[in-house]
């Protein structure tokens, strides 16, 4: 069990039930602020069953060793939307009856939708927030069948806003598809692409002549070792397309995140297509783990978001 000085309290449990993996991040808050104590993963598939993946989740948190059971988890973009809305002075009824009409007029599906509205920095400017009922009752059941208790359900935008202080955007390769998440006027934006790191492992397959297995353990030992640099490439082109180099003031840091970016290929083009930015792939929450420094520039890009779930539950406190 990790040790925990007297002065530290327990964090929510982070949760990221990605594509490929569960990952769940075991945190307490210290006068510094959240530091991470353990993470743990299991490989999934496509098809596992809710109830698999409580069971998986019960175990996680016996083999952290933690004995909160309240946990943090959030929204795809595609289970969950983001919008701006501009609204004069109204009561809280009639802003929330103004956001209804808003979202009956964007989504045919609005009546299979739970509708907020959330305020923002900017005065008069609020954020439509629109989210799959399935999908929250889905998070809702795996939760209680894992006999935890959900204290914070958040969309994955406005988690990587709130967490991401020291960047100004967050470049997330995962396993079918790369999500930049910048901000604006505190509304969270998101641009997305239709290619991973799984497509990576594919063409290596196919470069090499080898299963995808053996393709992606060859991934992620060596890097691509001069394999799919075709959609290496691509995928770099891409992202630095949607970063114009000559405004100085705009994402001058970019959090890399997600298990494509562990690439040295990746990192290494963007770094000579983009100089003005900062590639950064750690942040302060979890260099005061008591990881060492290998495992956490190793592991960082794949544990990112159940730290940053973890994480800002501090925040909510």
């Amino acid at each position: 069990m990790p040790s925990k000085s007297p002065r530290s309290r327990e964090l929510a449990l982070g949760i990221d039930l990605g594509a490929s993996k569960l990952r769940m991040t075991y945190a307490v808050a210290t006068p510094e602020g959240p530091r991470i104590e353990a993470v743990t993963s299991r490989e999934r598939s496509d098809d596992c069953s809710d109830d698999w993946i409580a069971t998986m989740l019960d175990e996680m948190r016996a083999d952290l060793g933690a004995r909160t059971r309240s946990c943090s988890m959030a929204l795809g973009s595609e289970e969950a939307t983001v919008d701006a809305m501009t609204l004069p002075d109204l009561s809280y009824r009639d802003r929330l009856a103004v956001a209804n009409i808003e979202a009956q007029r964007r989504y045919p599906d609005w009546k299979s939708r739970l509708i907020r509205l959330f305020p923002t920095q900017v005065a008069g400017s609020f954020a439509l927030v629109t989210a799959q009922s399935s999908a929250i009752l889905q998070r809702k059941r795996i939760v209680a069948k894992a006999g935890l208790r959900l204290s914070m359900l958040g969309i994955e935008g406005m988690v990587w806003n709130r967490f991401s202080s020291r960047s100004t955007a967050v470049v997330d390769i995962g396993t079918s598809s790369t999500r930049i998440h910048t901000a604006d006027r505190g509304i969270p934006r998101v641009t997305c692409y239709p290619v991973g790191g799984r497509a990576v492992t594919r063409e290596m397959a196919r470069e090499l002549s080898i299963d995808e297995r053996s393709a992606e353990r060859r991934k992620r030992i060596l890097g691509s070792a001069g394999s799919g640099e075709r959609i290496i490439g691509a995928l770099a082109t891409w992202i630095g397309e949607r970063f114009d180099p000559s405004d100085s003031a705009l994402q001058e840091k970019v959090l890399l995140v997600g298990n494509g970016s562990r690439l040295p290929e990746i990192r290494r083009l963007l770094a000579d297509r983009i100089p003005q930015r900062a590639w950064l792939a750690a942040c302060n929450e979890f260099e005061r783990s008591r990881y060492p420094e290998d495992i956490r520039r190793a592991a960082f890009s794949d544990w990112a978001f159940s730290i940053a779930l973890a994480s800002i539950g501090e925040r909510q406190s």
